[in-house]
């Protein structure tokens, strides 16, 4: 049993540390989710986002990717949740935002398609089964959102 322990201790050190960001930008009652047109999940759906650098904040992140990724600007980002995932010897923390923007985004760069659809029906997609605590939170918090919005 010890040895079984120290053998995933081990494992768990040599596994890479990824802080990625991602945003449920919230316009007109829905929120955007893009599909994946690249790497190893293309055509899964996610909340647009990307790799945090070094020296930037989760914010800066959040707002530089989504002016490469979607060209706008947001005028507000907020905290929603924090998911951690495992792939391939990487550890994934996610950290995620309720973002609002007075631009839509216009053209897919990076991405095959964007949906709005509402939180409840995020899984109508083929949405990341590991971001379902994400998307479990926004539909905590979708009622504030919505009171907030009109």
């Amino acid at each position: 049993m010890l040895k079984l322990y120290l053998r995933l201790l081990r494992k768990k050190k040599s596994m890479k540390k990824i802080k990625v960001v991602c945003g449920a930008l919230v316009q007109d009652g829905k929120v955007l989710i893009a599909q994946r047109a690249t790497g190893d999940s293309i055509g899964k759906f996610e909340f647009p986002g990307g790799k945090v650098e070094l020296n930037e904040t989760y914010e800066e992140a959040l707002i530089r990717e989504f002016k490469e990724e979607l060209d706008i600007d947001l005028a507000s980002v907020s905290f929603l949740e924090k998911s951690m995932d495992h792939q391939e010897n990487k550890e994934i923390e996610l950290y995620c935002f309720i973002c609002f923007s007075n631009q839509k985004p216009e053209k897919c760069i990076v991405h095959s398609k964007f949906v709005w659809t509402t939180p409840e029906h995020i899984y109508d997609y083929d949405f990341f089964e590991s971001d379902r605590n994400l998307v479990q939170k926004l539909i905590e918090v979708w009622p504030c959102i919505q009171k907030q919005t009109k």
